[in-house]
């Protein structure tokens, strides 16, 4: 079985499944992050941004045409669009001509029907066919087959007549084809947005095959929310093995580019696919109280009752980090083992951590950089806290100006179905709209 994570495999979720849930980790699954994937296909071609770098720029910023870009990349529609551009571009950027040199003439005409007739064939492969069959059957004014430098030449000539076989240049061309050039921003030279990097490896494939993932017997794709239907059909093309997809569509760090099951459904028809709804990490008041953040969430939570939620205001920012630190005191005098301060952005979590830390509290930041999940008090991001859970987890910064777009409800929403018994959350300022309802 290979389990395909969404981030390099996150070393964190790992070293936390193997020691909190060791039933989980019985059998030896070997792990594979999708950007360790899009690394090896596009190895030599280009560099990309990581997800979580596209992650933490949304959270700090509301970008529209960068969210513009993301959107109409992750709907199913781009898969069509692709495949629209990628059926024109076959064929109309393939111009054959006559041949005539060494006595030997090839009329543009059997050239066309060869590479007709390798239609089913990758691009550069039908080109490469195409060339082969045409050399083979090359013979100059005598009926004479033609010299092996004449074929090699004859070879050469018909694959200039294909108008570019370089893959940026070809995705450029297929915005222009769209009349959206706009979509298309490098973030620096050879260094693409994270939202380019799987409809260019989906058009790779197309142009130059792939070896895939033969060997593989069981795909499973865990967080399906958090996939892209391009990236689905990329897989589709990879991994041919049967596939079990789950996860839980309200869980998405990044609601711009989520999928639905239904998405999901269209490019992979015979995918074992598991919605997981039921909660066993979160007590009922907790589940409750997320699902008033995010009214979409159906998660069932088991019967399983504690402390209602509580959301502390603060009369300022060093307000709030004295309130933070007395509910850090009181879970130390506490019988419980963790306590994750879950912020919405790793900028804010780092610099939460320092303030906690300077003040001689023993406290851990969990980074990109980690690799093991410690107990006491974990200062973290929503994004690198997806998949874990807490004892008790407090949420800082609940104000008006830090959570407030679609995004930012989905970040609070995850943040606060971290915690298993415990819920606070704390700000200053004005409360943010998602809390509305639950501060009056």
């Amino acid at each position: 079985i290979i389990r395909l994570a969404f981030t390099p495999p996150n070393k964190v979720f790992s070293d936390y499944i193997s020691n909190i849930l060791p039933e989980l980790g019985e059998e030896k699954i070997m792990e594979i992050g999708i950007e360790e994937i899009a690394e090896k296909e596009l190895d030599g071609v280009c560099k990309f941004e990581s997800f979580s770098q596209q992650v933490a720029e949304l959270a700090a910023s509301n970008d529209q045409s960068l969210i513009e870009r993301i959107q109409y990349k992750s709907g199913i529609e781009m898969v069509e669009r692709l495949d629209q551009f990628l059926a024109h571009m076959s064929e109309a950027s393939f111009v054959p001509d006559d041949i005539a040199f060494d006595n030997v003439h090839i009329a543009k005409e059997d050239i066309m029907r060869a590479y007709r007739g390798a239609a089913n064939l990758p691009i550069k492969q039908r080109l490469e066919k195409t060339a082969s069959i045409i050399a083979a059957n090359a013979r100059d004014e005598n009926g004479d087959k033609a010299t092996a430098a004449t074929a090699k030449k004859v070879k050469t000539a018909i694959k200039k007549m294909f108008a570019s076989l370089n893959l940026l240049v070809i995705y450029k061309d297929f915005y222009e084809y769209m009349g959206r050039p706009e979509l298309f921003k490098l973030k620096k030279p050879k260094m693409l947005e994270f939202s380019d990097v799987f409809p260019l490896v989906y058009m790779k494939i197309h142009l130059e095959g792939t070896k895939g993932f033969e060997e593989v017997k069981h795909l499973l794709v865990d967080e399906m929310q958090d996939y892209t239907p391009v990236q689905y059909a990329v897989l589709s093309r990879l991994f041919t093995c049967k596939k079990t997809i789950l996860g839980d569509c309200n869980q998405s760090v990044n609601p711009y580019s989520s999928s639905s099951i239904t998405e999901i459904k269209k490019v992979f028809p015979n995918a074992e696919t598991v919605e997981l709804l039921k909660s066993y990490r979160s007590t009922v008041e907790i589940i409750r109280f997320a699902q008033q953040i995010n009214p979409n969430s159906r998660m069932i939570p088991i019967e399983r009752h504690g402390p209602s939620p509580e959301i502390k205001k603060a009369s300022d920012s060093s307000a709030e980090l004295e309130q933070i630190k007395k509910i850090i005191a009181s879970f130390q005098k506490s019988e419980q083992r963790t306590l994750g301060i879950v912020c919405k952005s790793q900028s804010q979590a780092e610099k939460l951590y320092q303030e906690i830390a300077s003040s001689g509290e023993a406290v851990h930041l969990l980074d990109f950089g980690s690799d093991q999940f410690r107990e006491g008090v974990i200062v973290t991001s929503s994004h690198l806290a997806k998949g874990l859970e807490f004892d008790q987890v407090l949420v800082p910064f609940v104000d008006a100006e830090n959570y407030k777009t679609d995004m930012d409800r989905s970040l609070l929403y995850i943040a606060c179905t971290r915690a298993m018994h415990m819920l606070t959350l704390t700000y200053s300022g004005e409360a943010s709209p998602f809390l509305l309802q639950l501060v009056q």
